[in-house]
């Protein structure tokens, strides 16, 4: 099987760095556990960060088409290149930086998602989680709740008409 390298954007996260790790022997060093089941080897890594919500450096553990299977994190780039060598020795000197651009990676994410964005704020899927797709309309929480609020207010500013 051919060894392709990964999108730019992998979920939601703007791709730093890879590595192939097929060929390194695992050591087993901590346990990822992703839900119930342990994540032992895995044959590719990326080192990643959210294109939204900034929650440091991450370290996808992926299968061979790049599908992500299990995340860890660390507070800095080297924490996780460190941590991926625990795991994975020698996989220091494999990492490929990607230099791909915070807009070129947006870019890539708009396309593979068909630029879907909420109606009324224009943010995109990983910056507002939640939300309700019609037939021709994505609506998110925030805006949802925002309506919501409005209508609330609006209605406790009417007169009452049983008063009158």
């Amino acid at each position: 099987m051919p060894k392709n390298p990964p999108p730019p954007v992998i979920h939601s996260a703007r791709v730093l760095s890879y590595a192939f790790v097929d060929d390194i022997p695992y050591r087993k060093h901590g346990r990822l556990f992703v839900g119930d089941k342990l994540l032992e080897a895995v044959p590719r890594l990326a080192i990643v960060v959210n294109l939204g919500k900034d929650i440091g450096p991450l370290l996808d553990h992926c299968d061979e088409e790049w599908n992500v299977l299990g995340t860890s994190g660390a507070d800095s780039v080297a924490a996780v290149m460190a941590l991926a060598e625990l795991n994975y020795p020698g996989v220091a000197s494999r990492w490929v930086d990607v230099n791909i651009s915070v807009e070129d990676a947006l870019r890539f994410y708009d396309e593979k998602t068909g630029s879907a964005t909420c109606d009324f704020c224009g943010k995109r899927p990983f910056d507002f989680g939640e939300c309700v797709w019609g037939p021709s309309a994505i609506i998110c929480r925030s805006c949802i709740e925002a309506y919501y609020q409005g209508f609330q207010e609006a209605d406790s500013e009417k007169p009452d008409l049983a008063d009158k």
